[in-house]
Parts: structure tokens; C-alpha cells; sequence
């Protein structure tokens, strides 16, 4: 089987990687492919719709010639409570309905949120909050706000496996 991942982030790439090779033998293409969303998605829509676009579009990468696309997306949104970071992911398959989840969610500063929100990326935000390069490629926004215990890689290796594992039931099922 060939797996397609919509990002050359290794943060994605290896959480995909984790949760999909424990159950299923498969070769890994890593695509460069747009979300076709903004840089920074700021609602849960928009956020949802950039995995389900990067998972149908490393299905269809030029040369991918897949079996199976994943997409996974990070994003924030603004609640009557404050700023939560959220993330989505998509896997897309020929002739199928994409199979969707969800991931963690934690309540983030507002003086981020509100940088975020006036239209800078979380990940440009997270550099200058704790003077690091590639926050983003690294332990993430999660990472720094869950004292190391639950990083980008792991929160989204978490959402790999419940994609593949709705996957695998559907297989199972059909």
C-alpha cells in the first residue's frame, strides 16, 4: 500500500508515519500540497477543509500514485471562553467518502490568540513567545502550553490513529 501525506512537516509526517505503520505495511510519500485555506485557518471549518483538501490533494500528487491520502490540519479558534488550538484530519481514498477526526484542544493565552487573530501564523506567534526557531517543526504550541508532556508529533500521531483505525473498521465491514 502507498500512503500519501499532504505536508513535507516532519512533525505530521512522522506522526503519520507512528500510528499507520503499526497497522498496515505501506511506503510513506511525503507531498508538498496546498489546504487551499489561509495560511493560518481561524475557524474549525476552515481548519477541517484544509485536512480534507490536503489529504484529496496528496491522493492526486503528480507521481504519488497512492493508495490512500492523508491530510492533517492545525488551526485556532475563538470561543465565548477564549482562543482553543484545534486540528483535523482527513484520509482520502479513491471512490470513497473521506474518513474525518478530531484532536485535542486546549485553551491557549489570548495575548497569542489575539496576535493570531489580527493575522500573523501561530507558529511565527510561538517563535517569539519562547525566543525559539521552528516551534512549529518541534514540540508545536501544544508542546510549550502542555509543559512538554503532550507535543505537536504526539497530538497528531493521536488523530493518525483515529483515522486509520475508522479505516481499518471500514475494511473490516464492508
Amino acid at each position: 500500500m502507498r500512503i500519501a501525506i499532504g505536508t513535507k512537516n516532519p512533525t505530521k509526517v512522522n506522526a503519520v508515519k507512528g500510528a499507520f505503520a503499526k497497522h498496515v505495511d505501506a511506503e510513506f510519500i511525503s507531498t508538498n500540497v496546498s489546504s487551499n485555506v489561509s495560511a493560518q485557518p481561524i475557524t474549525d471549518h476552515e481548519t477541517l477543509t484544509g485536512a480534507m483538501n490536503r489529504a484529496k490533494n496528496a491522493l492526486k500528487a503528480e507521481g504519488s500514485d497512492s493508495d490512500l491520502g492523508v491530510g492533517l490540519e492545525g488551526g485556532l479558534v475563538k470561543t465565548d471562553f477564549g482562543y482553543f488550538l484545534c486540528n483535523w484530519g482527513a484520509l482520502a481514498a479513491p471512490k470513497s467518502q473521506p474518513i474525518i477526526a478530531g484532536g485535542a484542544r486546549i485553551m491557549i493565552p489570548d495575548e497569542i490568540g489575539d496576535l493570531v487573530f489580527s493575522g500573523r501564523e501561530l507558529g511565527d506567534v510561538m517563535d517569539d513567545y519562547v525566543k525559539k526557531n521552528n516551534v512549529r517543526q518541534n514540540e508545536g504550541a501544544i508542546g510549550v502550553f502542555t509543559n512538554g508532556l503532550v507535543d505537536r508529533t504526539k497530538m497528531f500521531q493521536e488523530l493518525s490513529s483515529l483515522l486509520i483505525g475508522q479505516y481499518l473498521y471500514q475494511q473490516k465491514h464492508k
